[in-house]
């Protein structure tokens, strides 16, 4: 094996470890949201914990000596684009933990990868192809199917238990189904921004960008003082949960994304809900009824059936 070989294989591996670090640390993301939905408003949140984030990464930048890397206006303009793609996204995710329980947030946004593949098809001439393929349409058609068996297969006594009323069990479906969107369109802007810009001076860069959208909100709607006069430990909660979940997740994948194949990132992926659900009913005792843990398998295997049709083209 040539020494070309060696270092393809490696960077491909590390890759792969990056992208695994995100995904733990994503599943670790929903239930610190959930927690802090007692304290703080979504608005409130939101901003508080993106602008840790962005205050670290700018921290690290200067430390580096990375922020003296000169951006094209091309290259501005799609780091704008993600920015704008992950204020979306960002808002749906917290906000649907007001209303759910992590569980079924997570399964129902793996509706993403379909989102993602219909969104390639429309911008992407060459991955046209995709869409037609066997894989995508079973694959698609069985995390549709795995969807609507987590949505209908719901017990009644673990909503009551949760005190989740069915009102905000059918507003945060959709919130939910909103975030797979946004989180599709956030992947697909990525896909083309990170391969020539340094995965963190780009998620810096879109960082700040998103940190600055999501106080403006918070300034309409209020909840500055909450962080104030609260108690102390969510807020060094929050600060923490940014370091984590934004900081190291968001560089480990955005690095991941320059070794390793979008479907491949895209496939691994679909292991962030078992993370989560695992993590919600030790937490919460957010526990999945038979026919939504069948839902799930199928919401998974779809997925990831759906992720792999891109490999064939």
């Amino acid at each position: 094996m040539s020494d070309g070989q060696h270092t393809a294989g490696g960077l491909r591996l590390r890759g792969l470890g990056l992208l695994l670090i995100a995904i733990a640390l994503w599943g670790m993301g929903p239930l610190f949201v959930k927690h802090f939905s007692v304290y703080y408003n979504p608005w409130t949140q939101n901003a508080f914990r993106y602008s840790c984030a962005a205050v670290v990464l700018l921290a690290l930048g200067v430390f580096q000596g990375q922020l003296r890397y000169r951006l094209t206006r091309g290259q501005w303009g799609k780091l704008v684009l993600v920015a704008g793609a992950n204020f979306l996204m960002q808002t749906n995710f917290v906000l649907v933990y007001y209303f759910l329980y992590p569980s079924v947030a997570s399964l129902v946004s793996r509706l993403n990868i379909v989102f993602v593949i219909v969104l390639s098809f429309i911008l992407f001439q060459d991955e046209r192809a995709v869409i037609r393929s066997p894989r995508f349409l079973i694959g698609s058609t069985l995390a549709l199917l795995g969807v609507i068996f987590v949505i209908v297969g719901q017990d009644p006594a673990v909503l009551e238990r949760l005190a989740v009323s069915n009102r905000d069990f059918w507003t945060g479906v959709a919130i939910a189904m909103g975030h797979a969107f946004f989180l599709s369109v956030y992947f697909v802007t990525i896909k083309h921004a990170v391969r020539d810009i340094p995965a963190l001076i780009s998620f810096t860069h879109v960082a700040w960008m998103t940190a600055l959208g999501l106080w403006v909100p918070l300034l309409i709607a209020g909840g500055v003082k909450d962080l104030w006069r609260g108690p102390a430990m969510p807020l060094a909660l929050m600060i923490l949960s940014a370091l984590l979940s934004i900081v190291i997740a968001h560089t480990c994948y955005y690095a991941a994304l320059r070794s390793v194949k979008t479907v491949v990132s895209v496939s691994i992926l679909q292991l962030s809900p078992v993370v989560v659900c695992t993590l919600s009913a030790l937490v919460y005792g957010d526990t999945l009824s038979p026919i939504q843990i069948l839902g799930g398998a199928v919401v998974i295997s779809g997925a990831w059936l759906a992720a792999l049709s891109q490999r064939a083209q």
